[in-house]
Parts: structure tokens; sequence; C-alpha cells
């Protein structure tokens, strides 16, 4: 008997009407995708300059490690709190072999009177703050280079996104400047670089607005849209060199930010857009504007692309150990999984860590069991805490 599809199971009213919805975003989207191809193909004498081919060789012999950390895709929502849990780990690669590794574990609960936003950047500040340690102890086992998965200062930009709307516990500030400071030895350590798989850069529509005194109509794509049709695997885009100063990429796709909604002339979006991404970071870290800038512009962002299957990824480095990056990881082509087109390493650590869906309700069943045990008073009581907020989703 054929297996039963997730479309098969609905009724077959709503069928039919998917079917004829898919039809028409097909047709919407074609129109669209040779839409972004003549675009493209409008820059492509002026990005074309910075795009530049690496040499890989086969094999190499440094050793990689990589560092990740995961949390629950669905918090346990009961009567009495809000249950998250999260991992972190590092891996040690050598030879396509993994010859290190240690994990951590995390946990988090909230009362239901916070938000989902607010529990949502807490969590993402908890799970920065173990990775910070996991890597940490990765440097103890003296790799030639070691992978953070994502970006530096990633946990910041989501706290400022919370700490604009509402206030936070001094406790989880607290946390975010220790996730900091582990964060500046990282740096300092001269052999550590970032990993942005999901990177939603829209610097280079920015950039070209600046140059040509006019909003281009780049600045509605990502850069990794952009730069799959031009780049011809193996190769990068340094934005460095594009935007001619280091640590600005976060600035000019503000620039694309500002321009696609809001009648300002591409100048006075880069003043806006340099403002911008100093308080963000003084805002979510309490740091002083001079701090700021310091940590934004000794980080510098790379495109990168080595399999012709899959799109860039974006390469966070210290400006001042670039070249020691550069020199480890495009060392080889066995650095890399050419089925996804990223560090090897990085692959290898996101399946160790990765919880699976079903955990973070399994824990919190793990946990009222635990409490029925010892409990002394009524067993009602616990199970009253423990409800589900929304039984239908407990089946």
């Amino acid at each position: 008997m054929a297996s039963e599809t997730a479309w098969s199971k609905l009724p077959i009213d709503l069928q039919e009407q998917f079917y004829e919805r898919a039809e028409r975003e097909a047709h919407r989207l074609s129109t669209l995708i040779k839409d972004l191809r003549s675009k493209v193909e409008l820059a492509r004498g002026r990005l074309e300059p910075y795009v530049h081919r690496l040499v890989l060789k086969p094999a190499g012999d440094f050793s990689i490690a990589a560092v990740d950390g995961s949390f629950s895709p669905r918090p346990a929502e009961t009567i009495g709190a809000r249950f998250s849990v999260y991992s972190a780990g590092f891996v040690m690669v050598k030879c396509r072999g993994i010859v290190k590794e240690g994990f951590f574990s995390g946990g988090v609960r909230h009362g239901q009177a916070y938000t989902r936003d607010f529990s949502s950047a807490v969590l993402h500040v908890q799970e920065s703050h173990l990775e910070r340690k996991a890597a940490l102890e990765a440097l103890k086992e003296d790799p030639d280079l070691l992978l953070l998965d994502g970006s530096f200062l990633g946990f910041a930009y989501s706290l400022f996104r919370v700490r604009r709307v509402i206030p936070v516990p001094q406790w989880i500030i607290e946390m975010a400047r220790e996730t900091l400071d582990m964060t500046e030895k990282l740096l300092d350590s001269g052999r550590c670089a970032g990993v942005v798989k999901r990177g939603r850069s829209r610097a280079i529509g920015g950039w070209i607005s600046v140059e040509e005194g006019r909003r281009s109509p780049l600045t509605d794509c990502l850069d990794k849209q952009i730069l799959n049709y031009l780049m011809e695997p193996p190769a990068i885009l340094n934005y460095r060199e594009l935007l001619k100063e280091p640590g600005v990429q976060r600035v000019y796709s503000r620039v694309s930010e500002l321009l696609s909604r809001e009648g300002l002339s591409p100048s006075d979006a880069l003043v806006e857009a340099r403002k911008w991404a100093v308080e963000s970071l003084t805002k979510a870290l309490d740091v002083s504007d001079e701090k700021a800038w310091g940590l934004e512009s000794r980080i510098n962002r790379i495109q990168v692309k080595v399999s012709g299957e899959n799109p860039p990824f974006e390469l966070e480095v210290p400006v001042e150990s670039e070249e020691k990056v550069f020199e480890v990881l495009f060392s080889s082509i066995s650095n890399f999984n050419m089925a996804t087109g990223l560090p090897l390493a990085i692959d290898l650590v996101d399946e160790s860590v990765t919880l699976p869906a079903e955990f973070t309700r399994e824990f919190v069943r793990e946990v009222e069991a635990r409490i029925l045990d010892s409990y002394g008073g009524d067993p009602g009581e616990v199970k009253g805490f423990f409800t589900g907020m929304n039984p239908q989703k407990e089946l």
C-alpha cells in the first residue's frame, strides 16, 4: 500500500484548494525568479571584480573543531510554567575523522506571564552562554581552527530586539555580559571564526545604492541570492574588500532595509545605519559607543561558496586572524561537506547536539514523575501544575 502523505491527510476539498493555490504561487514565483536574474545581471560588472576563486587541495592535515548549540524547537507549555531545554557541544576533526568531542546541557523555566518573544530571547542568551563555555573547552584541545556555528554577536542582536520592547531582569544582562567576555576571549585567541548558515545580509544592494546615489533594485535581495548566481565555486567575496572597511556588512544591510521602507536618500540612510549598528549593541549589552563600534569593526564577514549545488554561507572572521583562518579552512576541499556546502566539522557537531522535537515534552514528563515520587502534598496539585496549556497540542 502506498504510504500516506501529509497532503493526502487533508479533506478532499482542502486538497483541491491547495493545488490551485500552488499553481498560482508557481506562476507568480516564476516571474520573480526571472526578475531576480535580470537584476543580478545588471550588477554583474560591479561585483565580479570582488569574487575570487579559491584553490583547494584534495587533502589537508589541520585539526578543525566546531561548536554548536541547540534548543528545543517547541517549549513545553504547561499551566505552571513554560519549559525549554538546550545543549551545546564540540567535535574536533582531523583527516575527516572525529578525534575529540564534549557535550553540555542546560534548561530554563519561565512563568507563563512572560511572552514567548521574551522567553525566546532569554533562551538564545543562555544557549549562547553555554556554547561559549563549550568553545573555550574546545580551545583547550589545541585545534588549528575553531568554528562557531553562528555569529559571534548574534546573542546580543536577539537581546536588543526584546529590550526595545520590554524590560528584562538584571540577571539576563549579567549573563549576556559574561557571554560577551567569553566571546572576546575567542576573538583574541587568533584561531576562531563563525559560520552563519542562514545569513540574511543585504549589504550588496545598500552598497550599490550608496555608490550610485539612488536606490538599487537589489536592496530587496539577499546577498546569498545574488551571489548564488555570480559565484563559480569554490570562491569567496570579502566584504572588507567590497565595502572598504571591516565590520560594516550590518550597516549596509541596514541601508537596504531603510531604503526599502523609508523615503531616505542613500547617504542619509548610511548615516542612520551607522548609528543603529552601534545602538543595537549599546542597548543590548549596556556598553559604551566606543566599545560597541570596537566590537563591530574587528569582525569581518566573507561569503563562501564551495559547492555548485548549495548557496554560499557567511564566514565571520576576526580581522587580525583572517590570514590564519584562511590558511587552515581553505587548505583542503576535505574540510567541507560537498553535500551541504558547509565545513564538515559544523555538520558533524550539528548532528550531535540537535535535540529532537519531542525531547522537551519527555524531559518535562520526567520532572513531573520525579516530583510525584517525592511530593508530600496532594498529587493533584502536581498534575494541575503540569497540565498542558493547550490539550490539543498534547495529543
